[in-house]
């Protein structure tokens, strides 16, 4: 494969920089190329060293840091804030880059016609790209998110991201959504395994009646709508103790007199055992929220080769449940104590999903095979160990990311152990794992895709 004119001027710059002054014959000889193209580059070179910084953009990982800069640039505020090619002009040789790249506006402009072309061009590569097979499944997320004017009605495919409908509506119905899916949805010939939603009774009703799919709770949004009452009842008391507790704590400071002091600093005393309190209260509510995220998933957290069913997840969620409901008692308000109820009653939509997903894996692996050893090993023993490790790759939250990490430890163990791993050779066991990630990728249960939409 032949050089860019670019590949080539590096190698010159990188050859000069690693032997010193060399002449062209010597580097044309040890870069196989002509003396003439040598010439030139160094002329080049020269010309463009006209700042410290210069050298860097002649290696390759500056020349690939300039492009993605220059594109970022064009892209995010030529086409998408309407920044004109003579303002962006300006910028690059503000920068010192008119050496570099080419920064007229007229070649700016260019640049970013190309890109709009790119960009219009993509859709219908992706539709094409995207044609169903009988076998294809999608779990979907639904949600209205706004750009700033108008609602729009986004649905996604939550496995791979891909934007399935996004139509502008200021009405939220179940026949707007119907209408706004039915382009994609009534020309293919997937099935819907589950939808996730914020349980808006229109999004229940096209998952389903529309789609005929399980309609699944969106985790994030219960999680916030059990925790909000009770965290803000519990932060304004911390809040206002604190308050109490400074007052106060200055009153003793600024007290010489001892029998004042001894009658300040009971109280004292007491405010301080009522922060410790409520200090030890959070930690409980902290930890019933962790508790319950770590209990939604296809696998038990505590045993992460066991599959989970409803009555697992009901056993899982009671202890955590329990424990807000406790903390509802003393710190709470019927706005906390609702939340929780309301929390308890999604509790056979958030196992249906999971009863979903694991439905969908056994129908998807038995057209993949019909070895019932390769079956049960797959589905026992390889499909936890990716599935928890996909969850600790994608949490940012230090404990639980923790915690899937040592159920991904435990499940790599049982797969490094099982005889049938060893058995297989190379090409057989990387086609399962890729198969295997693909299913675990597919247990969603929150639409954070689709609300990462907002105000895009």
């Amino acid at each position: 494969m032949s050089l860019t004119i670019r590949e080539r001027s590096q190698k010159v710059a990188d050859y000069m920089k690693t032997h010193g002054k060399a002449g062209i014959e010597a580097i044309a000889a040890a870069l196989d190329i002509s003396k003439s193209s040598v010439h030139r580059h160094q002329q080049g070179l020269a010309r463009r060293q006209q700042y410290p910084e210069s050298a860097w953009w002649e290696t390759p990982t500056g020349s690939a840091w300039l492009k993605m800069m220059v594109l970022g640039v064009v892209y995010y505020f030529g086409i998408k804030q309407g920044v004109g090619s003579e303002r962006i002009s300006e910028f690059f040789q503000a920068v010192r880059l008119e050496q570099q790249v080419g920064s007229s506006a007229s070649a700016l402009r260019t640049l970013e016609q190309q890109m709009q072309q790119k960009i219009l061009d993509y859709e219908p590569a992706q539709g094409l790209h995207c044609q169903p097979r009988s076998e294809t499944g999608i779990c979907v997320g639904g949600d209205e998110t706004f750009f700033g004017g108008m609602p729009i009605l986004v649905m996604m495919e939550l496995a791979s991201g891909y934007i399935l409908s996004e139509v502008a509506c200021e009405n939220r119905s179940y026949q707007t959504w119907s209408e706004a899916i039915a382009p994609w949805w009534n020309s293919t010939g997937w099935q819907c395994h589950f939808m996730v939603s914020d349980g808006a009774r229109a999004l229940i009703k096209l998952a389903v009646t529309g789609l005929g799919c399980v309609s699944v709770p969106d985790l994030f949004h219960a999680l916030r709508a059990v925790g909000q009452p009770l965290g803000s009842a519990l932060g304004r008391q911390v809040s206002q103790l604190q308050k109490q507790r400074t007052r106060l704590q200055q009153q003793v400071d600024k007290t010489a007199d001892a029998a004042k002091l001894s009658k300040l600093q009971p109280s004292l005393v007491t405010l301080e055992e009522q922060q410790q309190a409520l200090e030890q209260a959070q930690q409980i509510y902290h930890t019933a929220l962790h508790d319950i995220t770590q209990s939604v998933h296809p696998f038990a957290i505590d045993h992460p080769l066991d599959g989970q069913s409803f009555s697992t997840v009901s056993t899982a969620l009671a202890a955590p449940l329990d424990a807000l409901s406790t903390l509802a008692l003393t710190y709470g308000n019927d706005k906390a104590r609702t939340a929780i109820d309301t929390f308890r009653g999604q509790i056979p939509s958030l196992a249906q999903g999971i009863h979903a997903w694991w439905l969908w894996v056994t129908q998807a692996l038995a057209t993949q095979t019909d070895d019932l050893e390769i079956q049960n090993w797959v589905l026992i023993t390889l499909l936890p160990w990716l599935y928890w490790q996909q969850q600790a790759d994608k949490t940012r939250q230090p404990e639980l990311k923790l915690r899937y990490q040592q159920a991904a430890q435990q499940a790599h163990t049982a797969v490094r152990n099982h005889p049938l791993s060893a058995h297989l050779d190379a090409a057989q066991r990387q086609a399962w794992i890729s198969w295997g990630q693909a299913m675990a990728a597919k247990y969603q249960r929150t639409s954070s895709a689709v609300e990462g939409r907002n105000g895009y």
